[in-house]
């Protein structure tokens, strides 16, 4: 785990470890509060990259780290596709 506190954990939103330690010292629990209250893992990789960090850092206690299933869900990330490309599709 990063010790530095400027280390960004989140690229996409650039969500440093220092924030999501102040989340977490601000009475966040889980890996979605911490989600939504810094934007981390809702970038445009939708937290491929750094969601086992936060879940990693989200586990981690004064007594150690305990193992939590993971909270946060995957979206993938959708492009909008233009309706005459569906509606010409030949089969």
């Amino acid at each position: 785990m990063p010790k530095d506190e400027n280390y960004l954990i989140c690229r996409c939103e650039e969500i440093s470890l220092k924030e999501i330690k102040n989340a977490k010292n601000n009475g966040l629990t889980t890996s979605q509060e911490i989600k939504m209250a810094t934007r981390a893992g809702m970038g445009v990789c939708q937290g491929r990259i750094c969601r086992s960090l936060i879940e990693q850092l989200v586990a981690e206690t004064e007594e150690g780290s305990c193992k939590l299933p993971s909270k946060l869900t995957v979206h993938h990330p959708v492009r909008p596709v233009p309706l005459g490309m569906i509606v010409n599709k030949e089969d």
